[in-house]
């Protein structure tokens, strides 16, 4: 009797053991790792920052530092069609837009992670150009580095010109170009490259058209990038200041050279008596200065046959004033 309940007891001892391996079998033995595998004690993580330009030429050049850890290979998503695997990309946007930018990095036992951001790159309005400062735009009677008061103050370069007299008009002083002499104005300032800009110059014919040889007022508007080689211009604000020669444009052969001018124009006689406002537009290009020339035309028999011989021009038969610059940026 005792034999046969300690077989049982034995039998049911054996049947929960049995019962109890099999549910670990089936529920709770996890899988044994890999020989030679290594626990990853630290994963990679991923972030990055980002920073772009803000100005209008550099608002969609973009900087990425990456921040992440633990990685060993990166991934980058630029967010518009472009990748790199680099660890800090610079990358050139096309243009404005919203782009997500996506960094997947790795680490050397495949674990890997990911951080996106979504950037909005907008252009920037361009600042307003400012109006160019010159000298003596109303041609009063100043004095100079040498000689007499003149309306010429801080617009004289006699390697390219006789100094243009003073007289009186519209209520001011006023330049004078005349008497058949290769009379000018020439004054270097400072612009914005690519910029556009508005001139504006009151004249008068003094009498209308006569003779053989009328005369006609010429505006140029030259290069920086025309200076004799080495130059560079200084922008003074005294008109004693001003050197009258040995700078800027050296021979009237350079300003006449059409790769030197960014505009020339022409204005014939009115036949009015009537001060009258010449206006045009120019744009500066790739200069960052420039220089504006005016000068009487149109007479090839001059009175000083060595003064033209020198210079190559002289005005014609009338008489031109000019009353003042005014030169405004176009914004």
């Amino acid at each position: 009797m005792r034999k046969n309940v300690l077989n049982r007891i034995i039998v049911f001892r054996i049947s929960v053991l049995s019962l109890l391996l099999s549910m670990v079998s089936c529920d709770f033995i996890e899988e044994l790792p890999e020989a030679n595998s290594q626990v990853d004690e630290t994963p990679p993580t991923a972030f990055f920052t980002f920073t772009n330009g803000v100005e209008v030429e550099t608002f969609n050049e973009v900087s990425f530092a990456n921040q992440s850890s633990n990685a060993t290979t990166f991934a980058w998503d630029l967010g518009d069609g472009t990748t790199s695997t680099e660890v800090d990309p610079f990358h050139t946007y096309a243009g404005e837009g919203s782009f997500t930018v996506t960094l997947t990095v790795s680490d050397a036992l495949n674990q890997s992670a990911t951080y996106s951001e979504t950037i909005e790159l907008i252009e920037p309005e361009a600042p307003a150009v400012p109006d160019p400062v010159l000298l003596n735009t109303d041609f009063d009677r100043l004095p100079k580095s040498s000689g007499s008061d003149c309306t010429c103050s801080g617009w004289i370069n006699t390697d390219v010109g006789e100094q243009g007299e003073s007289s009186s008009g519209n209520g001011s002083d006023v330049l004078k170009l005349d008497n058949a002499e290769p009379d000018h104005a020439y004054q270097e300032f400072a612009v914005v490259p690519n910029a556009e800009y508005r001139v504006e110059i009151p004249y008068l014919f003094q009498s209308d058209q006569a003779g053989d040889l009328p005369s006609s007022l010429e505006i140029r508007v030259l290069a920086g990038e025309g200076y004799v080689d080495g130059y560079t211009p200084v922008y003074f604000t005294d008109t004693t200041e001003i050197p009258q020669s040995g700078f800027g444009y050296a021979t009237v052969a350079q300003i006449e050279e059409a790769d030197n001018n960014l505009t020339i124009q022409v204005v014939d006689n009115p036949n009015s008596g009537d001060y009258r406002s010449f206006v045009f537009t120019f744009n500066s290009g790739a200069n960052d200065s420039v220089a504006l020339f005016i000068r009487g035309i149109g007479n090839s028999g001059p009175e000083d046959p060595a003064d033209f011989a020198r210079y190559g021009y002289a005005s014609g038969d009338e008489e031109i004033r000019v009353d003042s610059v005014i030169i405004t940026a176009v914004n």
